[in-house]
C-alpha cells in the first residue's frame, strides 16, 4: 500500500494548473497608453465578446510584457448614467415695507400669464423712501425640474455674514420654510476670500420662492439668483449589434437569429421588413445550439407611417442575457410580418477590466480559451475604498492614494487561434481519476482478499486415536 502513495501524488500533481500563457489563448488586444500607476481599466473591446468562450468572460487574462498572469477584476456596468443640468436664471422681485413683521400682509397686484409666470408686480401703495427692503419674490413657473440649490448674486460695497431663510409657495398666499439660517457670507482678510452664496435644500419643484436675509450692510441689493435642478438619471448609452433572421423550416412565424458571441444584451429592438406592420411577438433565447429556448420577453412590434413619418416600436428593456442563439416568433394572426425577414438588434454595455500593472510594458488582453477557469478577483478586492458611485479615474480613499487610470485596447492579434477555442480532453484529469480510481480498486482487493484469509472455515485435525 505504501507504494501507491507516490503513484497517486504524482497523478495528483500531474492535475496541478500550469502556468498560463499568452499562446494558451486564441486572440490577444494589445493594451496602449499606459502610464506609471499601478490601477489601469480599459473597455472591453467588441473583438472580445465575439470570441469569448464563456458569457462570464472567465477566459480573459491580462499579460505582461514578460508573459505573466497580472491580476484583474471586472468593473460592474453602469446601466444609468448622472448628468449634470444647468443653472437656471431666475426673475426677482424687491418687496418693500416698514418692518419684517408686515412680510405676510403686503398688498401686492401680481399680474400672470396662463402658465402662472408673473410680468408684473406692483405694490398697492408705492412705498415712500422710507420704507426699506424685506424680501425678493422670485418667479419659479419656468423650471421644468426639482431644484436642489441657489445661488445668489449679491451686490454690495462691504464685507458681509449673513443668514438667509428661503420659503416656497405655489399660490403666493401660503409658504413654507425649506431652508432657514442658511450663511450667506463674502470676507476679506489678508489678501484671502471667503465667500459662500450657494444655498442646499431638499430637492422641491415650487412656483414662487421668497428670500428673505439678515445681518445684511446697507445698500446690499440681489443682483440675480440662479436655481440650480437637480441631476438627470438617464440610460447609459449602448452598442448595438444587428442580427438578420432566418425562417425556421416549417414553423411560419419564427425567425432565428445567431449573434456569434456572448453580448451581454439587455436591450433589444425589431427591425421590421414592411412598413404598416404590427403583430404581437414573443422571444426567446438559449446559448447553445441543443439547449432548450428560454423566454425572454413578448410585445407588440409594430412599424408605421403617418404623415410621411414612420414610427417603430421602442426598444424593450430585458433580463441581461450573454446567449448566442435568439428566437422570434411572431403571431400569425393579420398576416404576420408580410414579405421579407426581420431583423433583432442587441443593445449591450462593454464590461471595464481593471488590472494590476506588475511588471513591464507592454501588456496584452488575452482571450479565448476553453480550459481557463474563473480567474477575475472582486472589485472590492482590486481596488481599495472602491465604491460602485465613485470614479475610477478619480484618487480612491486608502492607506494610499491609489489612481485608475483609463487605456486604449488596438487591433486583435492571433496566439492560439482557433485551437484554444476546441473542447479538448483534459489528459491530467482524467489520470488523476483513472490512478485514483485504480487505487481504490487495489485497496478493496486487498480488503477481500484479507477478509477471505480471516473468515475461511477452520482445516480440520489429524483423527484421534
Amino acid at each position: 500500500m505504501k507504494s501507491l502513495l507516490p503513484a497517486i501524488l504524482a497523478a495528483a500533481s500531474l492535475s496541478a494548473a500550469a502556468a498560463e500563457s499568452p499562446g494558451d489563448f486564441a486572440f490577444a488586444v494589445p493594451i496602449e497608453g499606459l502610464g506609471g500607476d499601478a490601477l489601469h481599466r480599459v473597455a472591453i473591446p467588441q473583438a472580445v465578446y465575439e470570441m469569448a468562450a464563456f458569457p462570464d468572460l472567465r477566459d480573459l487574462r491580462v499579460f505582461n510584457g514578460a508573459g505573466e498572469v497580472v491580476p484583474h477584476a471586472f468593473r460592474p456596468r453602469a446601466t444609468v448614467e448622472t448628468q449634470k443640468r444647468k443653472p437656471v436664471t431666475l426673475p426677482v422681485f424687491p418687496l418693500y415695507g416698514e418692518d419684517e413683521k408686515q412680510l405676510n400682509g403686503l398688498s401686492l397686484r401680481v399680474e400672470r400669464t396662463a402658465s402662472g409666470t408673473i410680468v408684473q408686480l406692483d405694490e398697492r401703495s408705492r412705498a415712500p423712501a422710507s420704507k426699506k427692503l424685506l424680501a425678493y419674490l422670485v418667479d419659479a413657473t419656468a423650471l421644468k425640474d426639482a431644484v436642489r440649490a441657489i445661488e445668489l448674486d449679491v451686490k454690495s460695497k462691504s464685507a458681509y455674514a449673513a443668514k438667509v431663510d428661503v420659503e416656497a409657495s405655489d399660490d403666493l398666499s401660503s409658504w413654507r420654510t425649506v431652508a432657514a439660517g442658511a450663511p450667506l457670507l463674502s470676507l476679506q482678510h489678508a489678501g484671502a476670500n471667503l465667500e459662500q452664496r450657494r444655498i442646499e435644500f431638499a430637492p422641491r419643484k415650487p412656483k414662487y420662492l421668497r428670500i428673505t436675509w439678515s445681518g445684511m450692510p446697507q445698500g446690499a441689493v440681489l443682483g440675480a439668483l440662479l436655481a440650480e435642478p437637480g441631476d438627470a438619471r438617464v440610460d447609459a448609452s449602448r452598442q448595438w449589434e444587428t442580427l438578420p433572421g432566418s425562417p425556421v423550416a416549417n414553423k411560419p412565424g419564427d425567425y432565428v437569429f445567431d449573434s456569434q458571441g456572448v453580448f451581454p444584451a439587455d436591450r433589444v429592438r425589431f427591425d421590421l421588413p414592411e412598413a404598416n406592420t404590427l403583430a404581437q411577438v414573443q422571444l426567446s433565447s438559449r446559448a447553445r445550439a441543443d439547449a432548450p429556448w428560454r423566454p425572454v420577453t413578448r410585445g407588440i412590434a409594430y412599424r408605421l407611417r403617418r404623415d410621411g413619418t414612420e414610427v417603430s416600436s421602442p426598444e424593450l428593456v430585458v433580463r441581461e442575457s450573454a446567449d448566442r442563439y435568439w428566437l422570434l416568433s411572431v403571431d400569425q394572426r393579420g398576416g404576420g410580418l408580410g414579405a421579407g425577414e426581420p431583423k433583432l438588434l442587441l443593445g449591450w454595455i462593454p464590461n471595464d477590466i481593471v488590472w494590476v500593472a506588475r511588471g513591464n510594458p507592454p501588456f496584452t488582453l488575452a482571450y479565448g480559451s476553453r480550459d481557463a477557469k474563473p480567474s477575475a478577483y472582486a472589485i472590492e478586492s482590486l481596488v481599495p475604498g472602491y465604491r460602485r458611485d465613485a470614479d475610477l479615474d478619480a484618487k480612491v480613499a486608502s492607506t494610499e492614494a491609489v489612481s485608475v487610470k483609463a487605456a486604449e485596447a488596438d487591433a486583435p492579434s492571433v496566439l492560439g487561434g482557433q485551437k484554444a477555442l476546441e473542447e479538448r480532453i483534459d489528459v491530467k484529469r482524467w489520470t488523476l481519476w483513472a490512478s485514483l480510481i485504480a487505487g481504490v480498486a487495489f485497496l478493496g482487493w486487498m480488503a477481500w482478499r484479507l477478509l477471505k484469509q480471516m473468515g475461511g472455515p477452520a482445516k480440520p485435525g489429524p483423527p484421534g486415536p
